[in-house]
């Protein structure tokens, strides 16, 4: 588990480096304009305000794919989300992974919150969060689990073996190994009308 300082600053052509990953609120405002000695002044560009929440390099944050078949764009899995890695390791029992990773953190008395992450608009004004991203990030379709109270650096969990719970594909055939069948209603995008 990473710091958000760790993600605001790989440089991976914003695959991860987020620079308003986990801050507390964002505020934004138009290009400012005045007069000044009867003399027209503008302020070049759109401002932007980060504020951080306390004890920041404390939160550790593991982020994963969650694949959302209610949600519309999650399968197939958007290609971008193969630059992260050669390999993907893919879940066969979500449940189980859970309820490890739980058992993990009350054993190591590690407090965390797991959730999906929710995107926003690009250009969205108040609180952020560890659970919110900006919309241009919505492909990655993110769980995350996120602690606090940390040691100020990058956290391991240890949950045991994984072996009989997941699988590791090569990333470029997750689409073509994976089948998602839409047991209760239709497909998201097929209530949407054509056009």
């Amino acid at each position: 588990m990473n710091t958000p300082q760790y993600f605001w600053k790989v440089e991976d052509e914003e695959l991860r480096g987020d620079p308003f990953d986990c801050i507390a609120t964002v505020a934004r405002g138009p290009k400012v304009q005045f007069t000044l000695d009867g003399q027209e002044i503008v302020a070049e560009g759109e401002w932007i305000l980060r504020m951080y929440p306390p004890e920041l390099e404390k939160i550790n944050i593991f982020c994963m794919y969650a694949l959302r078949p209610s949600t519309a764009g999650s399968f197939p899995i958007d290609e971008r989300n193969f630059l992260f890695g050669d390999h993907a390791l893919v879940f066969l029992n979500r449940d189980e992974f859970m309820r490890r990773m739980e058992i993990a953190l009350v054993s190591q008395k590690i407090r965390g919150n797991a959730d999906l992450v929710e995107y926003v608009d690009d250009k969205y004004i108040g609180e952020i969060g560890p659970f919110r991203k900006l919309k241009r990030f919505a492909y990655q379709s993110e769980w995350r689990l996120v602690c606090a109270h940390g040691p100020g650096r990058p956290r391991k969990i240890q949950i045991g073996s994984i072996r009989d719970i997941s699988v590791i594909i090569p990333s470029d055939q997750v689409n073509n190994e994976i089948k998602v069948n839409f047991e209760q209603g239709t497909p998201p995008d097929a209530a949407e009308p054509r056009r």
